[in-house]
């Protein structure tokens, strides 16, 4: 099953990603699955992303004028695969991402667009700031991302972005062990708490694999069924090369 269909994502749709866990990879490889079908996708940030993480996925055109950054974004995506967007360099290592308000312009262009809306720095979960996730009206699904790896571990930076916001948010006070409710509520009152009226939530759980882990994702996801987010899917993307997908 390919992540893209598991996720449930469909032309003239515009996709969030959230949360952590693997959530760069996660877009690199839905861009690519839906490329792959003849799609125009464009991927932006509406926060910032790395410069490796867009080199990662395709060409990138920056601009901090909308039209402009359209009609860049439309010759490239001649060439058949994803187009990353933003607006310009801030640091050798960062690209800027494109205002909320400009995403539509963007979306006249592609078939697909998808969106990184807010940062983990490479932890396994997260606790989501007030500002965050940055949502354009636009977005028809967001895909809320966390790592399974961190079941378990205590509540630190180590595996922790934010963690003082995380422990507000679950209960779970720093230091002490993440348990699968909290990795549920996390998600339920962070990442998706203030979702557009008639936008999707969906939870995508990564490093899942067959055994006791494929156990306690299924813990998690009737946590997060008990909090009415239907749309649950496990995947073994982050720590296999080969990855699968799952419907729990």
């Amino acid at each position: 099953m390919r992540l893209c269909d598991a996720l449930g994502i469909s032309r003239g749709e515009t996709v969030a990603f959230v949360g952590a866990g693997g959530k760069s990879s996660t877009i690199r490889v839905t861009a690519g699955e839906l490329a792959g079908s003849g799609l125009k996708v464009i991927v932006l940030p509406t926060t910032k992303m790395t410069v490796a993480q867009a080199d990662s996925v395709g060409p990138v055109v920056l601009s901090t004028d909308g039209r402009q950054r359209a009609s860049q974004a439309e010759t490239e995506l001649e060439s058949g695969g994803p187009v990353v967007v933003g607006s310009e360099l801030t640091s050798k290592e960062r690209i800027d991402g494109v205002p909320p308000d400009e995403v539509s312009l963007l979306c006249k262009v592609a078939d697909v667009v998808l969106i990184e809306a807010d940062g983990a720095r490479g932890k396994s979960v997260k606790g989501t700031a007030d500002h965050e996730p940055v949502l354009p009206e636009e977005t028809d699904l967001v895909v809320a991302v966390a790592g399974i790896g961190a079941l378990g571990k205590p509540v630190t930076e180590e595996f922790v972005h934010r963690p003082e916001l995380f422990s507000v948010q679950t209960g779970v006070g720093p230091g002490q062990s993440i348990t699968a409710r909290a990795i549920a509520r996390s998600l339920k009152d962070g990442s998706l708490a203030n979702l557009p009226e008639e936008t999707r939530p969906a939870v995508l759980l990564t490093g899942v694999t067959p055994g006791p882990q494929m156990s306690a994702a299924a813990v998690i996801a009737r946590e997060l069924w008990r909090f009415g987010i239907k749309k649950v899917v496990f995947t073994s993307l982050t720590v296999e090369e080969n990855f699968h997908v799952w419907m729990p």
